[in-house]
């Protein structure tokens, strides 16, 4: 019955996003959609993924949760939920065992069918490592029950302050593009994009879903180094994701950020020398 919750409220609030063409316009409604999306999808990507599944830094107790809860916002479902099958497509990737590979499992199952409908995923085993480490945190613990509570409360409070405009500019729309950037690094990234290491999966860079992502489509760099606190490694590959957890060590907020290492730098240029020029790169070798 969970599971059938679950995937209803996924698809009303996906085919709810079309109230956008039924309600007014404006600038500011744009505003209201980019900052809805993109402070979520911060939430996630920043607390869920290089947090709880990578410890790419470390942070007190109450920004943590802070930051869980906005992630939480997005419809996503539980921070250990999420996070710890993360771990899990990380040590099979695009092999028997990842929860979404479209490699292994086709598009449409590593989109959205492992999250809506595999009974598999419904749940995690305490030895699981995020479990095992984060579940501790009783408020953690709630967050990942009640998952559905802070996007209830979001979409309620946004109906009440502005009704269905502010609802659907700030709570449907928002919820919909942001799960499909999400979902699309499981799928788009393995499929399509650049390959700067030759990383045993088919993670692969791709600028567009970098963008709507902040910062997670840069997933062949993440997959060659997973534990460095920034995807994009260089400073052109942009990644609004390391610049908040940047600004927040300026702060005091976060530490330990851990650095892509030197010698995954000299691979980078080994092998681009290589694809440039193959004979000079066999001679140097």
């Amino acid at each position: 019955m969970k599971k059938k919750i679950t995937a209803s409220l996924f698809w009303v609030v996906q085919a709810s996003s079309l109230l956008v063409l039924f309600v007014p316009f404006s600038a500011g409604m744009l505003a209201l959609w980019a900052v809805s999306h993109f402070l979520r999808a911060i939430g996630l990507t920043l607390t869920y993924h290089r947090y709880f599944a990578h410890r790419a830094f470390r942070m007190g107790r109450v920004t943590q949760f802070v930051w869980a809860l906005i992630g939480c916002a997005a419809m996503q479902k539980g921070p250990l939920w999420w996070a710890g099958h993360h771990v899990t497509h990380h040590k099979f990737a695009d092999r028997e065992g990842d929860p979404h590979s479209p490699i292994i499992s086709g598009f449409y199952h590593a989109h959205l069918g492992w999250f809506l409908n595999d009974m598999r995923h419904d749940h995690l085993p305490e030895s699981n490592p995020v479990v095992r480490d984060f579940g501790k945190y009783r408020e953690l613990r709630l967050l990942d029950e009640y998952y559905w509570a802070p996007p209830l409360l979001m979409a309620i409070a946004l109906y009440l302050y502005g009704g269905l405009q502010w609802l659907a500019w700030g709570f449907l729309l928002p919820t919909m593009t942001l799960a499909h950037a999400t979902f699309a690094i499981n799928t788009i990234n393995h499929l399509y994009g650049s390959r700067r290491f030759d990383t045993v999966d088919e993670s692969r860079n791709n600028p567009i879903t970098a963008l709507f992502a902040v910062g997670e489509g840069w997933h062949n760099n993440h997959h060659r180094y997973q534990r460095s606190a920034r995807n994009g490694f260089y400073w052109w590959e942009f990644d609004p994701t390391w610049y908040v957890i940047k600004a927040m060590s300026l702060l005091g907020l976060a530490w330990d950020l851990q650095p892509v290492p030197e010698r995954i730098y000299r691979e980078a240029r080994e092998r681009t020398a290589a694809r440039v020029d193959p004979e000079a790169a066999e001679a140097d070798a």
